[in-house]
């Protein structure tokens, strides 16, 4: 019997809202999800945290999920994006101040710079936090984009480019061919960025 996928765990966790389907959910996105949220946090603890969240959200939140306008997959990562902002935002706002605490209480004799650096931290937060909205907007529609891909597209790129899978591991799960994967996955991003006109979107390798 094949293993059900994410989309038929999630499925069978909202019809029973059972402990057992859930964990068996989380052990399949976990660590997709993990590598998903480190991708924006870096720290593995705080990508943790924002895993967890995003778990809570699923176990209190599943029956807001509407099969019929997506896929499961694109639902969770958009919640873990949000979690893993959420932890980002709060480090952005508070790490300048603290680095400027450390500096002005340093003594000058020793190598302290006694610099008021408060302006240039408010304007830099306040461009970092427009720009980020901008690019969280951006991800967003990507990720909706990407699940209007032909099927034979859509599965193996979202497994590229959010489950960071490498191409032989996509390979073994589709029964396919490393080239074919990477010639799909080619033509996948092209039809992607033929999505957004004027925007130059750039996928890692």
């Amino acid at each position: 019997m094949a293993a059900k996928n994410i989309q038929e765990l999630a499925e069978g966790f909202m019809k029973t809202s059972s402990e057992k389907d859930f964990v068996a959910l989380y052990k399949r996105i976990q660590p997709g999800l993990l590598n998903h949220c480190k991708s924006i946090l870096i720290e593995h603890e705080a990508a943790e945290d924002a895993v967890s969240n995003t778990m809570t959200k699923i176990w209190t939140k599943i029956r807001q999920y509407d099969p019929g306008r997506g896929n499961f997959s694109t639902w969770v990562y958009n919640i873990a994006r949000n979690e893993s902002l959420v932890i980002k935002k709060g480090e952005d706002r508070y790490l300048p101040i603290i680095q400027e605490i450390v500096r002005n209480s340093e003594d000058p004799e020793d190598g302290g710079v006694y610099i008021n650096k408060f302006e240039e931290n408010f304007h830099y937060e306040h461009d970092s936090v427009a720009r980020e909205n901008e690019m969280e907007d951006l991800y967003g529609s990507v990720l909706d984009k990407m699940a209007e891909l032909p099927a034979i597209y859509k599965e193996i790129l979202y497994d590229r480019e959010i489950l960071k899978m490498k191409y032989q591991e996509i390979a073994d799960k589709h029964g396919m061919k490393k080239r074919a994967v990477a010639t799909r996955i080619r033509r996948a991003r092209l039809k992607v960025r033929e999505m957004f006109p004027g925007i130059k979107l750039t996928f890692a390798d």
